[in-house]
């Protein structure tokens, strides 16, 4: 399983975090993990991600960042990451049916990848509008801040990675609903 994150301070933290959601991934796959260094892509170094993979033969990818950052939807085209069995999504979904969308350009690769979103949260912009999006908050039981789908996997975690994700994070369907209109 592949685990990317965005390197920004909000979201890498400094090196006790990282340590800490090392650890965490240890703990949620009871795997062996590999230390974090920055993406690297054809021989170049994407400094704005960092990485580690876990050893539990899981062909999946799992990614922290802000979708407002250009090289995100990037991700999502990397053979690895569009080839792998799911996608974890752990960002907010600030575009209507963005998720949607993505799902279906992930598909022209891979028909059966699955895609999964972080439950979304009703949040309080500074403009005082109201918006949904995936408030990360540092519980303290885990070091380093997380979201309430982490929090939710690593409570499940008894029953394995893949289904602790599908009973913590939203499925994206490709079907439209009465929700999403």
């Amino acid at each position: 399983m592949r685990w990317i994150i965005g390197s920004c301070n909000d979201i890498a933290g400094g090196i006790n975090q990282l340590f800490a959601r090392k650890r965490f991934i240890n703990l949620l796959t009871n795997a062996d993990v590999s230390d974090w260094s920055f993406l690297k892509v054809n021989g170049q170094i994407l400094d704005n991600f960092l990485c580690c993979v876990s050893n539990d033969y899981i062909d999946g990818t799992f990614i922290t960042a802000h979708m407002q950052n250009n090289n995100f939807s990037f991700l999502f085209s990397l053979h690895e990451i569009n080839k792998g069995k799911f996608i974890v999504a752990n960002t907010c979904v600030l575009e209507k049916h963005w998720d949607k969308g993505l799902l279906y350009s992930l598909m022209r690769y891979n028909r059966n990848i699955e895609l999964f979103f972080s439950q979304q949260e009703l949040s309080l912009a500074s403009n005082h509008l109201f918006y949904q999006s995936t408030t990360i908050d540092d519980v303290g039981k885990f070091g380093f801040p997380t979201s309430f789908s982490e929090r939710k996997m690593f409570k499940n975690r008894e029953k394995g990675l893949y289904n602790s994700i599908r009973e913590s994070f939203n499925r994206v369907s490709l079907l439209f609903s009465l929700n999403d209109v």
